[in-house]
Protein backbone atom coordinates (compact mmCIF):
# COMPACT_ATOMS: atom_id res chain seq x y z
CA UNK A 1 0.00 0.00 0.00
CA UNK A 2 2.83 2.35 0.90
CA UNK A 3 4.35 1.68 -2.51
CA UNK A 4 1.05 2.46 -4.24
CA UNK A 5 0.65 5.68 -2.27
CA UNK A 6 4.20 6.73 -3.14
CA UNK A 7 3.57 5.83 -6.80
CA UNK A 8 0.41 7.90 -6.73
CA UNK A 9 2.21 10.85 -5.22
CA UNK A 10 5.01 10.41 -7.76
CA UNK A 11 2.50 10.31 -10.62
CA UNK A 12 0.77 13.44 -9.37
CA UNK A 13 4.14 15.10 -9.10
CA UNK A 14 4.75 14.28 -12.76
CA UNK A 15 1.35 15.42 -14.01
CA UNK A 16 0.95 18.55 -11.90
CA UNK A 17 3.63 20.62 -13.72
CA UNK A 18 2.00 19.70 -17.07
CA UNK A 19 -1.36 20.95 -15.82
CA UNK A 20 0.31 24.06 -14.43
CA UNK A 21 2.12 24.67 -17.73
CA UNK A 22 -1.07 24.15 -19.71
CA UNK A 23 -3.03 26.51 -17.48
CA UNK A 24 -0.20 29.02 -17.62
CA UNK A 25 -0.14 28.76 -21.42
CA UNK A 26 -3.89 29.27 -21.71
CA UNK A 27 -3.78 32.20 -19.32
CA UNK A 28 -0.87 33.87 -21.13
CA UNK A 29 -2.48 33.35 -24.53
CA UNK A 30 -5.90 34.52 -23.37
CA UNK A 31 -4.34 37.69 -21.99
CA UNK A 32 -2.39 38.38 -25.19
CA UNK A 33 -5.36 37.61 -27.46
CA UNK A 34 -7.54 39.87 -25.30
CA UNK A 35 -5.04 42.68 -25.85
CA UNK A 36 -4.99 41.88 -29.58
CA UNK A 37 -8.77 42.23 -29.76
CA UNK A 38 -8.54 45.80 -28.45
CA UNK A 39 -6.21 46.91 -31.26
CA UNK A 40 -7.54 49.41 -33.80
CA UNK A 41 -6.23 51.17 -36.90
CA UNK A 42 -4.99 53.88 -34.53
CA UNK A 43 -2.87 51.51 -32.43
CA UNK A 44 0.77 52.62 -32.45
CA UNK A 45 3.58 50.54 -33.92
CA UNK A 46 5.15 50.50 -30.46
CA UNK A 47 2.09 48.81 -28.97
CA UNK A 48 1.85 46.35 -31.89
CA UNK A 49 5.53 45.48 -31.46
CA UNK A 50 5.01 44.95 -27.72
CA UNK A 51 2.21 42.51 -28.47
CA UNK A 52 4.31 40.68 -31.09
CA UNK A 53 7.04 40.39 -28.46
CA UNK A 54 4.51 39.01 -25.97
CA UNK A 55 3.46 36.23 -28.35
CA UNK A 56 7.10 35.45 -29.16
CA UNK A 57 7.90 35.12 -25.46
CA UNK A 58 5.06 32.61 -25.11
CA UNK A 59 6.34 30.77 -28.21
CA UNK A 60 9.84 30.54 -26.73
CA UNK A 61 8.41 28.65 -23.74
CA UNK A 62 5.64 26.68 -25.46
CA UNK A 63 7.82 25.30 -28.22
CA UNK A 64 5.26 22.70 -29.36
CA UNK A 65 2.39 25.16 -29.80
CA UNK A 66 1.84 26.76 -33.23
CA UNK A 67 -0.64 29.44 -32.13
CA UNK A 68 1.86 31.81 -30.42
CA UNK A 69 3.97 31.83 -33.60
CA UNK A 70 0.81 32.33 -35.67
CA UNK A 71 -0.27 35.38 -33.67
CA UNK A 72 3.26 36.81 -33.61
CA UNK A 73 3.32 36.50 -37.40
CA UNK A 74 -0.08 38.21 -37.62
CA UNK A 75 1.15 41.10 -35.48
CA UNK A 76 4.15 41.58 -37.80
CA UNK A 77 1.76 41.66 -40.76
CA UNK A 78 -0.12 44.48 -39.03
CA UNK A 79 3.21 46.22 -38.39
CA UNK A 80 3.98 45.87 -42.11
CA UNK A 81 1.07 48.22 -42.79
CA UNK A 82 2.46 50.94 -40.48
CA UNK A 83 4.76 53.82 -41.38
CA UNK A 84 6.06 54.85 -44.78
CA UNK A 85 9.54 53.34 -44.90
CA UNK A 86 9.53 50.40 -47.34
CA UNK A 87 12.66 48.79 -45.89
CA UNK A 88 11.19 48.91 -42.38
CA UNK A 89 7.96 47.32 -43.62
CA UNK A 90 9.92 44.51 -45.28
CA UNK A 91 11.82 43.89 -42.04
CA UNK A 92 8.53 43.45 -40.20
CA UNK A 93 7.33 41.06 -42.90
CA UNK A 94 10.61 39.13 -42.65
CA UNK A 95 9.71 38.60 -39.00
CA UNK A 96 6.21 37.51 -40.02
CA UNK A 97 7.74 34.96 -42.40
CA UNK A 98 10.09 33.66 -39.72
CA UNK A 99 7.22 33.09 -37.30
CA UNK A 100 5.11 31.51 -40.02
CA UNK A 101 7.85 29.02 -40.89
CA UNK A 102 8.24 28.09 -37.22
CA UNK A 103 4.48 27.52 -36.96
CA UNK A 104 4.37 25.48 -40.18
CA UNK A 105 7.01 23.19 -38.73
CA UNK A 106 4.59 22.41 -35.90
CA UNK A 107 1.35 22.11 -37.88
CA UNK A 108 1.13 20.82 -41.45
CA UNK A 109 -1.73 21.60 -43.87
CA UNK A 110 -3.18 24.15 -41.46
CA UNK A 111 -5.67 26.42 -43.24
CA UNK A 112 -5.10 29.29 -40.81
CA UNK A 113 -1.35 29.23 -41.50
CA UNK A 114 -2.06 29.18 -45.24
CA UNK A 115 -4.25 32.27 -44.75
CA UNK A 116 -1.41 33.94 -42.86
CA UNK A 117 0.99 33.09 -45.69
CA UNK A 118 -1.40 34.69 -48.19
CA UNK A 119 -1.74 37.73 -45.91
CA UNK A 120 2.04 38.15 -45.80
CA UNK A 121 2.17 37.98 -49.62
CA UNK A 122 -0.57 40.63 -49.85
CA UNK A 123 1.36 42.81 -47.41
CA UNK A 124 4.58 42.44 -49.41
CA UNK A 125 2.66 43.56 -52.50
CA UNK A 126 1.15 46.58 -50.75
CA UNK A 127 4.63 47.86 -49.86
CA UNK A 128 5.24 48.61 -53.56
CA UNK A 129 2.18 47.57 -55.60
CA UNK A 130 3.39 48.83 -58.98
CA UNK A 131 6.58 46.79 -58.86
CA UNK A 132 5.44 43.79 -56.80
CA UNK A 133 1.95 42.81 -57.90
CA UNK A 134 3.25 40.36 -60.51
CA UNK A 135 5.35 38.54 -57.90
CA UNK A 136 3.13 38.59 -54.85
CA UNK A 137 -0.36 38.84 -56.36
CA UNK A 138 -0.36 35.23 -57.65
CA UNK A 139 1.24 33.99 -54.41
CA UNK A 140 -1.49 35.60 -52.33
CA UNK A 141 -4.28 34.25 -54.55
CA UNK A 142 -2.75 30.75 -54.56
CA UNK A 143 -2.72 30.80 -50.77
CA UNK A 144 -6.32 31.96 -50.63
CA UNK A 145 -7.44 29.15 -52.92
CA UNK A 146 -5.45 26.55 -50.96
CA UNK A 147 -6.95 27.73 -47.66
CA UNK A 148 -10.43 27.43 -49.14
CA UNK A 149 -9.67 23.87 -50.25
CA UNK A 150 -8.34 22.91 -46.81
CA UNK A 151 -11.32 24.33 -44.91
CA UNK A 152 -14.34 25.53 -46.87
CA UNK A 153 -15.94 26.88 -43.68
CA UNK A 154 -13.11 29.29 -42.87
CA UNK A 155 -14.22 32.88 -43.66
CA UNK A 156 -10.72 34.40 -43.60
CA UNK A 157 -9.65 33.46 -47.15
CA UNK A 158 -12.77 35.32 -48.31
CA UNK A 159 -11.86 38.29 -46.08
CA UNK A 160 -8.45 38.58 -47.75
CA UNK A 161 -9.83 38.08 -51.26
CA UNK A 162 -12.76 40.47 -50.87
CA UNK A 163 -10.66 43.17 -49.20
CA UNK A 164 -8.00 42.97 -51.91
CA UNK A 165 -10.61 43.18 -54.66
CA UNK A 166 -12.26 46.19 -53.04
CA UNK A 167 -8.99 48.14 -53.16
CA UNK A 168 -8.04 46.96 -56.67
CA UNK A 169 -8.96 49.44 -59.46
CA UNK A 170 -11.91 48.39 -61.60
CA UNK A 171 -9.77 48.41 -64.76
CA UNK A 172 -7.73 45.61 -63.18
CA UNK A 173 -10.74 43.51 -62.24
CA UNK A 174 -11.43 44.95 -58.80
CA UNK A 175 -13.88 47.38 -57.23
CA UNK A 176 -17.20 46.83 -55.46
CA UNK A 177 -18.76 44.86 -58.34
CA UNK A 178 -16.34 41.98 -57.91
CA UNK A 179 -15.49 42.50 -54.23
CA UNK A 180 -18.99 42.59 -52.75
CA UNK A 181 -20.05 39.03 -53.64
CA UNK A 182 -16.87 37.69 -52.03
CA UNK A 183 -17.29 39.86 -48.95
CA UNK A 184 -20.88 38.67 -48.60
CA UNK A 185 -19.61 35.07 -48.76
CA UNK A 186 -17.23 35.91 -45.91
CA UNK A 187 -20.09 37.37 -43.87
CA UNK A 188 -22.22 34.26 -44.47
CA UNK A 189 -19.39 32.03 -43.30
CA UNK A 190 -18.81 34.11 -40.16
CA UNK A 191 -22.47 33.50 -39.27
CA UNK A 192 -21.82 29.78 -38.86
CA UNK A 193 -18.05 29.57 -38.23
CA UNK A 194 -16.96 28.21 -34.85
CA UNK A 195 -13.28 28.41 -33.84
CA UNK A 196 -11.75 25.17 -32.61
CA UNK A 197 -11.31 26.69 -29.13
CA UNK A 198 -11.06 30.01 -27.32
CA UNK A 199 -7.46 30.52 -28.46
CA UNK A 200 -8.05 29.77 -32.14
CA UNK A 201 -8.05 32.51 -34.81
CA UNK A 202 -11.35 34.34 -35.09
CA UNK A 203 -10.48 37.69 -36.68
CA UNK A 204 -11.77 39.33 -39.83
CA UNK A 205 -15.46 40.07 -39.21
CA UNK A 206 -14.94 43.63 -37.96
CA UNK A 207 -12.39 44.18 -40.71
CA UNK A 208 -14.95 43.70 -43.48
CA UNK A 209 -17.87 45.55 -41.86
CA UNK A 210 -16.91 48.99 -43.33
CA UNK A 211 -16.41 47.36 -46.73
CA UNK A 212 -19.76 45.58 -46.61
CA UNK A 213 -21.39 48.95 -45.90
CA UNK A 214 -20.26 50.01 -49.39
CA UNK A 215 -22.03 47.01 -50.91
CA UNK A 216 -25.54 48.15 -50.04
Amino acid sequence: MKTLILLGISTLGTIAPVWAQSDQYKQAMSQAIGALQTQTMQTSATDLQALANQFERIASVETKEWLPRYYAGLMYVYLGFTGKDEAAKDKYLDQADANLKAAEALSLNNDELVVLKAYIAQSRMVVDPMNRWQQYGPLAQAGIEKAKSLNAANPRPYVLEGTSLMYTPEQFGGGPTTACPVLKQAAEKFATFKPANDLSPNWGQKQIEPLLAKCK
